[in-house]
């Protein structure tokens, strides 16, 4: 049976509508899409990932998928942005300029935890970083551009923090912020690859990322807090 958006004379993507899941057509397709191409894009990664792909999980032709985005590579920086959308540009905007960085590692702290809850859009910007070693990649501005400005936030935060007398001036801001990223980073890979369905990772992967995160955090704090 062809999908709604199935022009005539072309036949739809057969795919089965999984338990629960809404009738095609009854919510809105340009959200249908993007909730789809979330999941293929976080469990597949981009090259993995066809327009195809997307349609047929969608329940909706290709067409119909082009009608909404114009490439592949469109969709997938929606996708991109949608990640950031959730809980990370609010604390983005609540942390810049603060002056008390140690407040604000420990809200840095519960925003990864609840992206616990989302596992697809942790795998997708995990399945992206591939995209460093591309600069002709679709994702690759977006990867530059976040991680610059991951850095260059906490790098701001324990500035901030020195003028409020708060950080011990002698604190290497740019070091201490590439390192907090990078560690976040790197305990996201450990706790995906120890909670994938069959993974080979032993137990000593096993991360909430949250006490590591924490651990770092009081050191920092014990080390240059005033």
């Amino acid at each position: 049976m062809s999908s709604p958006d199935t022009p005539p004379g072309e036949a739809g993507p057969s795919r089965r509508r999984g338990p629960g899941r809404p009738k095609a057509g009854s919510e809105d397709k340009r959200e249908r899409i993007l909730t789809e191409a979330v999941t293929l894009f976080g469990s597949r990664g981009y090259a993995g990932t066809s327009l195809a792909d997307v349609a047929a999980a969608a329940d909706i032709s290709k067409a119909g998928v082009l009608h909404h985005f114009s490439s592949k590579e469109e969709l997938f920086t929606r996708v991109l942005e949608r990640r950031d959308q959730r809980d990370v540009a609010d604390f983005l905007a609540q942390a810049e300029g603060s002056a008390d960085p140690w407040h604000q590692l420990e809200r840095y702290i519960d925003l990864l935890h609840r992206s616990a809850q989302s596992r697809e859009l942790a795998a997708i910007y995990t399945a992206t970083s591939v995209s460093v070693l591309d600069a002709s990649h679709p994702a690759h501005a977006w990867m530059a551009a976040h991680l610059g400005s991951a850095v260059g936030l906490f790098e701001a935060c324990f500035e901030a923090g020195k003028q409020a007398g708060t950080v011990d001036p002698q604190m290497p801001s740019r070091l201490v912020a590439r390192t907090l990223v990078a560690l976040s980073d790197g305990l996201q890979l450990q706790w995906l690859c120890s909670t994938t369905p069959g993974s080979a990772a032993t137990d000593v992967l096993e991360t909430t990322v949250v006490d590591e995160l924490r651990l770092y955090a009081n050191s920092l704090r014990a080390r240059w807090a005033r």
